[in-house]
């Protein structure tokens, strides 16, 4: 057995709506908007381009949504991949003082909070290196204003991608 089969619908649901909850997407919408941000700042400081806020707003928009979107694929997959894996430590309940049920509401938190750090850390990380490759290197040579564009919407897209695979 792998650990990740046979969930019951129960599970699923109880996870679905966990993950589901205002906490989590508020979480996700904050990170990914912080992050959509960080480059306007630095095209907007920097690079002295001051024209093209209407770019700024359509792409910093797309790309808080395709990153909180990533943010929720990864969490959803690494907490089910987790569960499955922890699903043998139910039976030791009793060593930490807790009841069966009080254990397993304890590790749903926990481990759901660990799968939102994976995946916040992940994504972030994934998005920061294209980000900076193609800012940096692949798009240097083109005008900044397309260069913002393409390498702020190609990070976004690639990172929204990639939460297939985890």
């Amino acid at each position: 057995m792998s650990g990740e089969e046979d969930y019951s619908w129960e599970e699923v649901s109880a996870a679905k709506s966990a993950q589901s909850s205002g906490g989590a997407n508020s979480t996700y919408i904050s990170v990914a908007f912080l992050l959509s941000v960080l480059p306007v700042f630095l095209f907007y400081t920097v690079y002295k381009l001051y024209d093209i806020l209407v770019v700024y707003v359509v792409v910093t928009a797309i790309s808080t949504v395709l990153l909180s979107t990533a943010y929720q694929k990864v969490m959803t997959r690494e907490k089910y991949r987790l569960m499955g894996y922890r699903r043998e430590a139910v039976k030791n309940h009793r060593k930490y003082g807790l009841t069966q049920a009080e254990f397993e509401k304890e590790q749903n938190t926990l481990t759901s909070n660990e799968a939102l750090y994976f995946s916040l850390f992940r994504n972030n990380l994934t998005y920061v290196i294209f980000f900076l490759f193609f800012a940096f290197y692949a798009f240097r040579d083109i005008n900044r204003d397309f260069c913002y564009a393409i390498s702020v919407g190609l990070s976004s897209v690639l990172v929204w991608k990639f939460s297939d695979w985890v």
